[in-house]
């Protein structure tokens, strides 16, 4: 990796484009929930495996508890494929639903009450999205759950568009079988999402393919050179 970006320098930036990220790309996730225009694809996989799941063994699965498994288990799937577990990994686990839970608490995003400006705040939503992700993706910290898979289709030869809209629209599908949701902005969703964020990795010539994404191990040892130098 770029000497540059293990320097304290370096790794303060990376921590800013982190942070603000997230921060960008949890707006556009409240954004596309108060267009009330459909769930996201990996929300309808969550809500409908929480209904199966409840009529095969007569138990309660909410949609939060679901989405943690899932979370969990996908992190499993793209280890084994071979993803860093980074410091990103873990800060968009435990702060892009607290970043949600503040926009949705002090009403900082709209809620539009006609069809056009609901459509417009969804796709809105996933512009502003989609760039969040590239900030906190192209900070080389570590990717979350969902985009660590990505990533890891991306490396082996899937363009990034593809490797997204191929994953959403599987889950999609799924979720849609299992007798989850599905609204306007879910199937917009499947197909845009992947070339948005196509867009702003070409834009900024951004690789995820050659992302050289750090670990929890390799950001320790590197501050902990950082501070034996000072």
């Amino acid at each position: 990796m770029n000497t540059s970006k293990t320097s304290l320098k370096g790794y303060l930036k990376r921590l800013v484009m982190l942070s603000v990220g997230l921060l960008v790309a949890a707006y556009g996730i409240c954004m596309k929930v108060n267009s009330q225009m459909g769930i996201s694809p990996w929300d309808v996989f969550a809500q409908g495996l929480a209904f199966k799941l409840s009529a095969v063994t007569g138990g309660t699965y909410t949609l939060g508890t679901l989405t943690k498994w899932i979370g969990w288990v996908v992190l499993v799937i793209a280890v084994l494929l071979k993803e860093k577990i980074g410091f990103g990994t873990i800060y968009d686990i435990l702060i892009v639903g607290n970043f949600i839970n503040f926009y949705t608490n002090h009403n900082l995003v709209p809620m539009p009450e006609t069809f056009l400006w609901k459509f417009l705040l969804l796709i809105g939503g996933f512009v502003i999205w989609s760039y969040g992700v590239y900030l906190y993706l192209a900070a080389e910290l570590g990717a979350g759950p969902r985009d660590s898979l990505m990533a890891a289709l991306s490396k082996r030869g899937l363009p990034v568009n593809i490797a997204k809209n191929a994953i959403e629209a599987v889950v999609f599908v799924i979720g849609w079988i299992f007798g989850g949701t599905v609204g306007i902005g879910t199937v917009i969703a499947v197909f845009i999402m992947g070339y948005l964020l196509k867009f702003w990795f070409a834009l900024f010539k951004f690789d995820l393919a050659k992302a050289e994404n750090e670990s929890l191990m390799d950001t320790a040892k590197n501050i902990k050179k950082l501070f034996a130098k000072a």
